[in-house]
């Protein structure tokens, strides 16, 4: 069996609060006889603010940006899908639309929400339906495997990439092919499956690697690179109890990530601390983990603090020992 991967149990359609901004579809390519007159540059605006949250849920946990972004969609993208424009327009206003309904599931997700989360996912998935963007409909699909994996759900999770896999074929860039097959590397690990788990982490490494420099890449796939590949190997080896490996792909992510990612940074902290710790190597291992407690204490992200948990609940077999009651006064002072 995988170790005990990072995240809460519990049905990923929790209840969740009743405060989801969910834009009304209507059907695309009609002029609406009343509402604003969208233009390109109004949807140049929506992705503007779409990168805008995304940076910030980056650096900061998406506690920091999941209101302000869910009021944004109530108070200027929905009222755009309901304006009038062309066929061009409004395939492109629905495509934004989309982006930033995710970035809502998304936050909602970094904060445990996970029932709200679902909701705006499967909006997500309808409008990148209306926006006729099968690729983008894929990273969907791949967000929602990413919650799956996370709440333990590792067969929804697989089968959630693959049908991502699926909707797309080889007509997707190679960065996004990667990505699909990662995260079904993901869910097969928590599964406990490694030759699986090993296949489509194999895939992802050579479809990433035949990436050629100056390919037209979305701009949400950009952030998957190979830092990230190297993140992900580290989870799946982590799942698999595959320590040594584990860390070795940590330190590697952590060498090639962009300070701005800091989230995923205390993420891939934590899982070099769990992988040294199993190593054996405690001392080294509290160090790394205060360090990442450090880093989810100035964030707001449940996922962050679940993280920091996890590590905590593998420390407890050493409770004793003096590097783990340093760990425990560093971290005290934190909450």
């Amino acid at each position: 069996m995988p170790a005990a991967r990072t995240g809460p149990a519990g049905p990923a359609g929790a209840s969740a609060p009743a405060d989801a901004a969910l834009p009304p579809l209507r059907r695309r390519g009609t002029e609406a006889g009343a509402g604003q007159r969208v233009t390109a540059g109004d949807v140049a605006a929506l992705r503007s603010v779409g990168e805008l949250f995304r940076t910030v849920d980056h650096a900061y946990g998406g506690g920091h940006a999941r209101q302000a972004l869910v009021r944004y969609l109530e108070h200027e993208a929905e009222p755009m899908l309901r304006g009038s424009y062309g066929e061009s327009t409004g395939r492109r206003l629905f495509a934004a639309a989309a982006d930033l309904t995710r970035l809502a599931g998304w936050t909602s997700y970094d904060i445990a929400a996970h029932g709200l989360a679902q909701r705006y996912f499967v909006q997500a998935l309808r409008l990148s339906q209306a926006a006729g963007d099968r690729v983008y409909g894929s990273y969907v699909l791949v967000t929602m495997s990413r919650q799956a994996v996370y709440l333990g759900h590792g067969r929804e999770a697989v089968q959630l990439a693959r049908v991502a896999q699926q909707g797309v074929g080889s007509s997707a860039p190679p960065v996004v092919q990667s990505m699909l097959h990662a995260v079904e590397a993901r869910g097969h690990a928590v599964l406990g499956e490694v030759r699986a788990c090993t296949a489509s982490l194999v895939r992802a490494e050579r479809v990433l690697e035949g990436a050629r420099p100056g390919e037209e890449v979305p701009p949400w796939a950009r952030a998957f690179d190979e830092a990230q590949l190297a993140d992900e190997f580290a989870h799946c080896h982590r799942d698999l109890q595959q320590y040594r490996a584990a860390a070795q792909y940590a330190e590697r992510a952590l060498q090639l990530y962009a300070p701005g990612y800091a989230r995923s940074r205390t993420f891939c902290r934590v899982v070099l601390a769990s992988a040294r710790l199993a190593l054996g190597e405690l001392e080294q291992a509290c160090a790394l983990g205060a360090e990442a407690a450090r880093q989810a204490a100035e964030m707001r992200s449940a996922r962050a603090v679940e993280y920091v948990r996890d590590f905590e609940r593998r420390l407890d077999p050493h409770r004793d020992a003096l590097p783990v009651r340093a760990y425990r006064e560093r971290t005290a002072a934190l909450d």
